[in-house]
């Protein structure tokens, strides 16, 4: 969401949708992206949409076929002129899959389905290369809090113990997990299992929640700030839509952005007088 527009993009395809971000939520038009093939998240930053591309189509992931073609990050200048530019291609075959901003709104946080995450600043181009913890498997999203410390969610291996959204803290070029326990050889010591199924965004709210997206189990949750307790916020049975994938919020109207498999809902954020968290949809965007 940017200027009183909201953009959506959709896996293997060459535009975006751009419709209005207020009543009635119309479609607004299309902004082609020539050449762009898998875009897998959009972020806007300094006035600018930013798409990362792993240039590999769907078909050709699953039959294991690495074409040769450099990934990239996409960035779409919205004022006057709109027009796209390849960036951070001399990285080669990186993986990029998901964005974030830092804390202090200097860098966009990229990060991969491999073992790294790159902090760049689009106004420097300078990358930092980080590296992730050993036992992290396809890190779906991170996101840096307002505490200074980091969330995480991806897909750990079930002999790990992790759970499958943590806290990571940053020291130079490495990450690693902030709460852990060891044994006295130095390995983990495998903690209570989340219920959830496959984690793939997260969205700090004002107040230290944490909003989560869980793919496979349909629904949307609200996590503490210690992580120790959640509850579902949007599912099936209370307006939501199969396969939650994307989340987007806009803190000044209080609304929420959900992309679902070949759509996406907004939702308007509300505390009730018990003071939880609630949502009222508002009508779905094809």
């Amino acid at each position: 969401m940017h200027d009183s527009k909201i953009f959506l993009i959709q896996c293997e395809c060459q535009y975006i949708s751009v419709y209005e971000a207020s009543k009635p939520y119309s479609f607004l038009h299309k902004i082609i992206v020539c050449d762009m093939i898998n875009p897998s998240d959009l972020l806007k930053f300094d006035g600018c949409l930013y798409i990362p591309d792993n240039m590999t189509p769907g078909k050709c992931r699953l039959s294991g076929i690495n074409l040769d073609i450099d990934h990239c990050i996409w960035k779409i200048q919205l004022s006057g002129t709109v027009n796209s530019e390849k960036m951070l291609t001399l990285l080669g075959k990186w993986w990029p899959w998901s964005l974030s901003i830092t804390s202090d709104g200097r860098q966009i946080i990229i990060g991969t389905t491999t073992e790294k995450a790159y902090f760049w600043s689009p106004v420097t181009n300078e990358v930092q290369v980080v590296t992730l913890p050993a036992d992290v498997k396809c890190c779906q999203h991170i996101l840096e809090l307002s505490s200074g410390s980091y969330m995480l969610c991806h897909d750990p291996w079930p002999s790990s113990g992790l759970k499958k959204v943590c806290r990571l803290v940053r020291s130079g070029d490495k990450m690693n997990f902030a709460e852990i326990s060891c044994d006295t050889d130095g390995l983990y010591i495998p903690t209570d299992k989340d219920d959830l199924h496959k984690p793939e965004r997260l969205v700090e709210l004002p107040d230290g929640t944490i909003l989560v997206v869980d793919n496979h189990n349909n629904c949307l949750l609200v996590m503490d700030k210690d992580l120790k307790s959640q509850k579902v916020l949007l599912c099936l049975k209370t307006g939501g839509k199969k396969r939650p994938c994307r989340i987007a919020y806009d803190s000044c109207l209080g609304l929420l952005l959900v992309a679902f498999h070949h759509s996406a809902g907004l939702y308007f954020l509300h505390v009730d007088a018990n003071g939880a968290l609630t949502s009222t949809s508002s009508p779905h965007l094809q």
